[in-house]
Order: C-alpha cells, then sequence, then structure tokens
C-alpha cells in the first residue's frame, strides 16, 4: 500500500482481535502484542504478532500478515519469519496467517516442500469471502473488512455507500472513531480499485447529513479540540477541512467543525 503502510499497520492493530475472530474463526477472549526487535521480520502493512488466549485456555503466538500482491517468495519468508518468533519465544506454540487483499488472482504458495521436509502456513483469500457476511455484523471493525470481500456481482459504489453509512450509525457518537475507520476503509478500497469511488461517495453523504448536528460539529464548536492530543490529530482535522471546503461550508462553519485556526482554512480556501 506503498505511502499507507503506517496509516494501514497503525489501524490494523487497532482491530486485529475482529480480524482474527471474523476472519480466522479464533473465539479469542485476550490478546497482547508481543516485541518484535529481536526479530527480522519486515516492516509491513500488517506485520503483526501477537500471544493470544482462546475461550477454551488455549494460548499461542498468533503471526498475521496483510499482503496486497502476489509474491512467489512468500512461502520463505514466512518460513523466516517463523524461525525468527521461535527462536524469541521457544517455548510458545505459533500460528500463521496470510491473508491476501490484492487485485489480481491468488496465485501465492502456502508451503515450502522439499524431500526431507514440508513447512506450510494458513492462507486465506478476501476474495473467496461474501462480503455480505461482513456487512450484517453489527460491528465496525467486520465492516470495513467487508470492502476486501467478493461483492457478488453488486456495484462497488453501493457497496461502499451501505458500508459508509452502517459507520455512521455505529460510531456516530465517537466521531474520532469515525474518522480513524473511514481512513482504514480509504486505505483498504486501494486494493479493490476503488479509491476514487471511495472519496465521491464519502463527500455525497457528508452533504447529505445536516452536518451542524454531527457529534464532531458539536464537540468542535463547545469544547474545541486540543492540538496534538493524539497521533495524526492535525492531518485528520486538515483532510475534513478541505472535503467541508469542496463542500461549500463557510470559513466559520470549518473553522467550529474542525478546530482549526481562520487563518489555517482560509489558507486551504486559497
Amino acid at each position: 500500500m506503498g505511502a499507507k503502510d503506517v496509516i494501514s499497520k497503525r489501524l490494523i492493530r487497532q482491530i486485529v482481535k475482529d480480524m482474527a475472530i471474523y476472519l480466522l474463526g479464533l473465539p479469542i477472549v485476550r490478546l497482547e502484542e508481543v516485541p518484535t526487535e529481536r526479530q527480522r521480520i519486515e516492516t509491513r502493512c500488517a506485520d503483526i504478532v501477537m500471544r493470544v488466549e482462546t475461550e477454551g485456555g488455549e494460548c499461542f503466538l498468533l503471526h498475521l500478515e496483510l499482503q496486497d500482491s502476489n509474491a512467489p517468495e512468500m512461502p520463505l519468508r514466512m518460513l523466516r519469519y517463523f524461525t525468527d518468533i521461535a527462536l524469541a519465544y521457544p517455548d510458545e506454540p505459533i500460528r500463521q496467517y496470510v491473508i491476501y487483499t490484492g487485485r489480481e488472482r491468488l496465485t501465492m504458495s502456502d508451503a515450502v516442500v522439499t524431500d526431507e521436509w514440508r513447512y506450510i502456513y494458513r492462507l486465506i483469500d478476501m476474495h473467496d469471502l461474501d462480503c455480505e457476511r461482513f456487512i450484517q455484523e453489527d460491528n465496525p471493525d467486520a465492516l470495513v473488512l467487508a470492502i476486501l470481500c467478493d461483492f457478488k456481482g453488486r456495484d462497488g459504489r453501493a457497496v461502499i455507500e451501505g458500508i459508509i453509512r452502517r459507520l455512521i450509525e455505529l460510531t456516530g457518537r465517537q466521531p474520532e472513531k469515525l474518522r480513524n475507520y473511514l481512513k482504514m476503509l480509504e486505505t483498504l478500497s486501494t486494493n479493490r480499485r476503488l479509491e476514487q469511488v471511495f472519496q465521491e461517495v464519502e463527500e455525497k453523504m457528508l452533504r447529505e447529513i445536516d452536518i451542524e448536528k454531527l457529534p464532531s460539529y458539536q464537540l468542535g464548536r463547545g469544547n474545541g479540540l486540543q492540538e496534538g492530543r493524539q497521533e495524526g490529530r492535525q492531518e485528520e482535522r486538515f483532510h475534513i477541512a478541505r472535503i467541508a471546503l469542496r463542500q461549500g461550508l463557510t470559513t466559520e462553519q470549518v473553522v467550529a467543525l474542525t478546530g482549526l485556526t481562520r487563518e489555517a482554512v482560509e489558507a486551504l480556501r486559497d
């Protein structure tokens, strides 16, 4: 995902438990990220190692890779990851998954086979999953994953509209959470060549909403937004301001919505 790798990784870490539940079928009750500084695992968009505990009391290390292109060397790379993790945590069992989200048909292998031994990991192709399965869940994490799945012939614009509408319903009282999910959705939309469609749908739906009744508007008007309180906050405010200006909002409305200064908004308008 190129320049969006950092954003993707940060947001995917927030929903890794839901990915494990909805994609892997693991009944997880507890998980924690384990350090990887001593490992040779490359910094990739979804390179995650978690210690998990299931409802049945089973404990293991979960290594999750999000792969957006066919990489012939992937089995060897996963084998290297396995040995790195095993050396760092020799007494813990390991489960490895690659979740393929690429645009092209999956052609990667899930094994390394020689005459003497065989190594295998679990490979999940998102194209094999019906998006409706995730859209029906009352969970924003599942909704975001829906954009990577099979649309079953449905129009991409209509699917995205449905996902965003449900996200607003489920997170409308938590504007920061909604912005995070929309950012994740935009990032993942590139895997379906739907980034332009997503941007158009997002702007259209925001125009249809009474913006002065949005919780984010009320938050900005009543309490303001504390500069730098969270990582990426300033970037998010400028992103929202640009959308609002394209929709024709006045400078005063954008200031109230985002908490930016009047000078900053005027600079964006210019």
